[in-house]
């Protein structure tokens, strides 16, 4: 089950992260499977309405400035050995398209380095006109998260 498979490279990875709001790995557990549960409660009768899409970067099925925010957590920088700087570049720009504002979260790769492709990333965003910065953030659970990034699309 990926569940426990991850949490015990969490516990493997315990001195990686820092545990103030959340006390210890059991509860991160209890947490996760809470949320897992509750989602999959809700599944069904949200596809039926509307409230989850099956879609995913980079093209998503939103006219221009559908948004004013989009937030994308967990997926970008985070997986920097999986996801290119041209995946990474694309995905941010497709945001952009759809949205004002976009809000990324955390900036760290899963190594807990500051992922590699956020410089040139940036770099790019700049060179298309789109005002990007990097903001502190309070929350911090993996040691070193403080900050998200913030691209002004408009």
């Amino acid at each position: 089950m990926y569940t426990l498979k991850s949490l015990s490279q969490m516990i493997n990875n315990k001195n990686s992260y820092v545990w103030e709001i959340i006390s210890s790995v059991e509860e991160l557990g209890n947490i996760r499977m809470e949320a897992m549960n509750k989602f999959l409660g809700d599944y069904e009768s949200g596809k039926r309405i509307g409230r989850y899409l099956n879609e995913s970067l980079p093209t998503l099925p939103f006219s221009d400035n559908s948004f004013e925010l989009a937030l994308c957590s967990h997926f970008l920088f985070l997986y920097s050995e999986h996801v290119s700087q041209d995946q990474h570049i694309s995905s941010m720009m497709e945001l952009c398209r759809v949205s004002k504002e976009i809000r990324v979260y955390p900036l760290l790769s899963l190594d807990g380095e500051t992922s590699r492709h956020l410089r040139p990333v940036m770099s790019s965003l700049r060179s298309r006109g789109i005002e990007v910065s990097l903001e502190h953030v309070s929350y911090q659970f993996q040691k070193g998260a403080n900050q998200m990034l913030v691209a002004k699309c408009v």
